[in-house]
């Protein structure tokens, strides 16, 4: 790396437009080749599995009028589109985003608990090996974003590429930036280069995607949900 990684916690200044690079496939559509890989993945039965993670940690709030402190902040979703409440303050969205770390429940057809970990700049340098386009990369600067999942589905999920459905937002819009076209090669940053594999009902993995964000416009949300879903969990960046 040419510079320090630097993981957002604070509010970022406000953004311009943003502009999607990659399609991505509705979780309601027939399957389309991921453009996203996993890291840290955990299995029913493998080592790495691991139990669901604790719903953003003691403290979080969910949107502007969230849960006191020691309370678990969620949204809970229903119904296409998707929308939800955050500790009681309403809907969630742009205007009532939860907090980074925490959980949100997810009721589409994929039914997942989604806790963002982290957001963490990169440099271009990082990503100069994996053959991206060069007008792909022009004025853009790479952020590895890392989310766990945990399955709630009722039943095993197979190669289940969550981040398909993840967007980095530089403005409070439905529209959104989604993953770089996938690598079949490792990245330290992100380990983009695993598959999901299986992950059991109730049990939880993290995935990571490079995502490649104007550098003039750097993220100020994270949204999840189908395309069809004019109402995705939001997440507040910082």
């Amino acid at each position: 790396m040419t510079k320090p990684q630097t993981v957002l916690r604070a509010a970022v200044p406000a953004a311009a437009p943003a502009m999607p690079l990659t399609a991505c496939g509705p979780e309601n559509d027939a399957p389309v080749a991921p453009v996203a890989a996993s890291a840290g993945e955990a299995t029913a039965t493998g080592p790495g599995a691991t139990e669901p993670p604790a719903a953003g940690g003691a403290g979080a709030t969910a949107g502007t009028g969230g849960a006191g402190p020691g309370t678990i902040p969620s949204a809970t979703t229903g119904g296409n589109p998707i929308g939800g409440a955050g500790g009681g303050s309403g809907k969630v969205g742009f205007g009532n985003p939860l907090a980074l770390t925490a959980t949100g429940s997810y009721q589409g057809r994929t039914r997942a608990d989604v806790t963002p970990v982290s957001v963490v700049e990169g440099t271009a340098a990082e990503i100069a090996p994996f053959d991206f386009k060069p007008a792909d990369l022009e004025g853009r600067t790479p952020y590895y974003v890392t989310v766990s999942f945990t399955n709630r589905t009722g039943a095993p999920l197979t190669d289940e590429y969550f981040m398909m459905r993840f967007k980095v937002n530089t403005d409070a819009e439905a529209t959104g930036i989604l993953p770089a076209p996938a690598i079949m090669k490792s990245i330290p940053q992100c380990d983009a280069g695993k598959k999901p594999g299986t992950l059991a009902d109730g049990r939880s993995q993290q995935q990571c995607a490079v995502y490649l964000v104007p550098t003039a416009t750097p993220p100020q949300f994270l949204t999840f949900g189908s395309v069809l879903d004019t109402e995705p969990l939001v997440w507040k960046v910082g």
